[in-house]
C-alpha cells in the first residue's frame, strides 16, 4: 500500500510478479536511474492487481499483462526517450487520466502503443501536451463524452497529436452537440498537424474515429484521378479517415489544412467504394480552426461506411438560365443562378426602361418574378452579374425572359 500523501521512488524499474497486489494512493515515481534491465519501465505481470487513485510517474514503458484498475488515479509517463504502452498478451490497459510529458525529439518524442489498444475511462482524460500519441495499427478510445475529455499543446509549429497507421485510430464517444477536436497528424516522412472537428447534431451517443493519413491517397488504392465530374483537384499531401461507428447523429466535419504549405481547398470528398471513385460532398464552408484553414460540410449523414476524406476543389462555373415561368406549377418557378467555387456574387435584374426588380448578394437567393410585392409582367428582362471565385472574376451581362403562360 501507497498511502495518500506518500511517495515511493524506484530508481530503475518496478516488476509485479507472482499475484502481488499494490494499491496506490500516493505517488509511485519510476526513474532510469540505475543500469538494471528495463530501467524505467514498469510491468505488471503474473496475475498481479494494481488499483488505487494515486499517481504513477513513468520514465520508460508501461508494461501489463495483468490488473490495472485506474480508479481515479493519474499516470504521467514523462520520459525523454521514446516510450511504449504494451502488453505481451494483448491485454488492454484502461487509464484514468493520462498525461505525457517529456524533453525527447524526432522518435524520442513519441509515446508508442506496441501491439495493444488503449483507452481513457468515461471519466478521465488524455493530455497530450506537446508530445506524439503514436497508435501505429492499434486503437485509442476516449470513453469518457466530454468535449473537454483531451487537450493539446496549441503553439503553432509544436502542438501534441495522435498519430496512426492505416489500421489505427482515435476513438471518442460523444453524447452532445458540442464541438470535438480531433488533434491528429503524424511525423511519417515530413510532420504535418491537422486536425479534425465533428459536432454532432444530436445529444444521443455517437462514436466517431479519425486518422490523419499523412501521404498520397493513391498508395492506399484510393485513386484522386477516379473522381466525378465536380472535382476539380484533391490534395496530394495527405487525407483523412473519418467514420461515425456507432451512434446515428449527423454532424458537421471540419478538416483543417495550412494554405501556406497545402494550398486553397473550398469543398471535400469521400471515397464511393460501390463506384470506385471519390464523390464530391459539395462546396464546402470555408472557416478557420486556431492556425488553420478548414473546410467544413455541416449535416453530414454519413451515408457509406467507407471512410476516406479528402480536400477539393470543384469546377468553377456559373450557370445562367434564360427564361422561367413563375406560374405557381411547381416548375421553373423561380429565377436563379448556380455556380461552384463562388466566394463573392451580385445579381441585378432590371426591366426595359432600367428600374431594379430584384438584387442580391446570395447566389442561393433567388427572384420570384415579383417586384415590391406585385407581379412583374411577362416579357423581357436584363441581368448584370458579377462574381468571384479563388482563381477568376465574372462579368456578365444579358436577358431574361418571364412568361407566365408556358
Amino acid at each position: 500500500h501507497i498511502n495518500s500523501g506518500a511517495q515511493v521512488i524506484s530508481n530503475g524499474g518496478v516488476l509485479l510478479l507472482n499475484s502481488s497486489n499494490v494499491t496506490n494512493n500516493g505517488e509511485l515515481s519510476i526513474t532510469k536511474n540505475a543500469s538494471l534491465p528495463i530501467p524505467g519501465t514498469i510491468s505488471i505481470l503474473g496475475g498481479s492487481i494494481v488499483n488505487g487513485n494515486g499517481t504513477y510517474r513513468v520514465e520508460q514503458d508501461w508494461m501489463n499483462d495483468a490488473i490495472f484498475t485506474a480508479g481515479l488515479s493519474t499516470v504521467y509517463l514523462n520520459g525523454n526517450t521514446q516510450q511504449m504502452i504494451t502488453s505481451s498478451i494483448g491485454t488492454i490497459t484502461e487509464f484514468n487520466n493520462l498525461v505525457l510529458q517529456g524533453n525527447g525529439t524526432g522518435a524520442n518524442r513519441k509515446k508508442t502503443l506496441l501491439n495493444v489498444d488503449a483507452r481513457i475511462s468515461s471519466t478521465g482524460t488524455l493530455t497530450l501536451n506537446n508530445r506524439e500519441l503514436e497508435t501505429q495499427d492499434n486503437l485509442f478510445s476516449v470513453l469518457n463524452p466530454a468535449n473537454s475529455a483531451i487537450s493539446n499543446t496549441q503553439t503553432f509549429g509544436s502542438e501534441g497529436f495522435v498519430s496512426s497507421d492505416i489500421l489505427g485510430n482515435l476513438s471518442w464517444n460523444t453524447n452532445s452537440t458540442n464541438v470535438y477536436y480531433f488533434p491528429v497528424g503524424s511525423s511519417n516522412a515530413v510532420t504535418r498537424y491537422r486536425p479534425v472537428t465533428i459536432q454532432p447534431e444530436s445529444s444521443s451517443a455517437n462514436t466517431f474515429t479519425v486518422r490523419m493519413n499523412n501521404s498520397l491517397a493513391d498508395n492506399y488504392g484510393y485513386f484522386l484521378a477516379q473522381h466525378d465530374p465536380e472535382i476539380s483537384t484533391a490534395n496530394t499531401n495527405y487525407f483523412h479517415s473519418i467514420e461515425r461507428v456507432n451512434g446515428s447523429s449527423n454532424a458537421s466535419v471540419h478538416i483543417s489544412y495550412l494554405p501556406s504549405e497545402d494550398g486553397d481547398w473550398n469543398a471535400m470528398a469521400h471515397w464511393k467504394d460501390d463506384q470506385v471513385l471519390w464523390s464530391s460532398m459539395g462546396e464546402g464552408e470555408l472557416q478557420t480552426m486556431g492556425n488553420y484553414s478548414s473546410v467544413a460540410k455541416v449535416n453530414w449523414q454519413f451515408p457509406d461506411v467507407f471512410h476516406p476524406y479528402v480536400l477539393t476543389t470543384i469546377m468553377e462555373d456559373l450557370l445562367i438560365p434564360n427564361v422561367f415561368t413563375p406560374n405557381l406549377d411547381g416548375v421553373n418557378d423561380t429565377y436563379f443562378v448556380t455556380g461552384s467555387g463562388i466566394k463573392e456574387f451580385n445579381m441585378l435584374i432590371v426591366n426595359r426602361w432600367g428600374n431594379v426588380v430584384f438584387q442580391t448578394d446570395d447566389i442561393k437567393a433567388s427572384w420570384d418574378g415579383t417586384s415590391g410585392g406585385n407581379a412583374c409582367q411577362d416579357g423581357t428582362y436584363f441581368y448584370i452579374i458579377t462574381a468571384k471565385s479563388a482563381s477568376k472574376e465574372y462579368k456578365k451581362q444579358g436577358h431574361i425572359t418571364l412568361n407566365t403562360g408556358l
